[in-house]
């Protein structure tokens, strides 16, 4: 009995003591607080614009993008097109703004007043959603494309940005300096082509054992892949060699160089009904 009593007096001693003592923030929450300077923000703020227009049928949509990324999603079947913006501007008198002109082709641009710089702050990103029947161009500088279950002809460039792409109904066309690729092919219709290069970076393609097309692969780097290749050397020159492979039928080609990068061809999983 007599240590239930002890221990309640210390227990009430230490409350009072504890509501007398100020609250504490954590050193580390303190430094952020004495650091910074008043009204300053360490997360970036970020504006969003949407857009749509009418296109008409079969009118080619273009993307130039030297700012940041351009992402591109199938938008249904009527003729229209949606585009958003998140747009970071930073702390900087000019903006970069989309600017949309209707034309022969239907042409979507980021860009900044006439003589401003890009500041380090500054980008945007552009999604887009196309409809069926429209083919597709793109071109960015550093930043990413990508595509997915566009059914039009589809054609990108960036100086250096990745590619990616899955679902192309269309043909594909797409290049890139040192920029990885990263695609899944569909089985292709008899005389139909595709092209894909870059210069120094990876390039990765998931396909079907029902691709039905003629392959030529050509690089300095190595081939990684899950079907068979005839390799032939190309002494002195670069790319130095060159493998040709047939998967399924030849009835399409596929062209596919790198100067430096791996080539790896992968297997696509396919699902049969019992």
């Amino acid at each position: 009995m007599r240590g239930f009593a002890a221990f309640a007096v210390l227990a009430s001693l230490c409350l009072a003591s504890c509501a007398q003592a100020p609250a504490r923030a954590p050193e580390s929450a303190q430094a952020v607080a004495d650091t910074s300077e008043p009204g300053a923000s360490t997360m970036p703020e970020f504006e969003r614009s949407l857009d749509t227009s009418t296109l008409t049928p079969g009118q080619p949509i273009r993307f130039e993008n030297p700012y940041g990324d351009v992402r591109l999603r199938f938008g249904g079947y009527q003729h229209l097109i949606e585009w958003r913006g998140v747009y970071q501007q930073g702390d900087v008198p000019t903006r970069i703004t989309l600017e949309a002109v209707n034309g022969e082709t239907f042409t979507i641009r980021a860009r900044l007043p006439e003589g401003a710089t890009l500041a380090p702050t500054q980008r945007v990103d552009i999604t887009a959603y196309v409809a069926q029947g429209h083919d597709v161009s793109v071109v960015t500088e550093r930043g990413l494309i990508e595509a997915r279950g566009l059914t039009g002809n589809f054609h990108a460039r960036s100086a250096s940005g990745p590619i990616a792409f899955r679902g192309i109904g269309g043909t594909i066309d797409v290049e890139t300096g040192a920029g990885a690729i990263e695609g899944q092919l569909d089985p292709m219709a008899a005389g139909s082509r595709h092209r894909i290069v870059n210069s120094t970076g990876n390039i990765v393609l998931g396909l079907p054992s029902a691709l039905d097309a003629e392959l030529t692969l050509t690089t300095s780097g190595v081939y990684a892949t899950e079907f068979s290749l005839e390799v032939t050397p190309l002494p002195g020159q670069e790319p130095n060699k060159q493998a040709r492979a047939v998967i399924g039928k030849a009835k399409g080609n596929i062209e596919v160089a790198s100067r430096r990068g791996e080539i790896r061809l992968l297997r696509r999983a396919e699902f049969r009904t019992p």
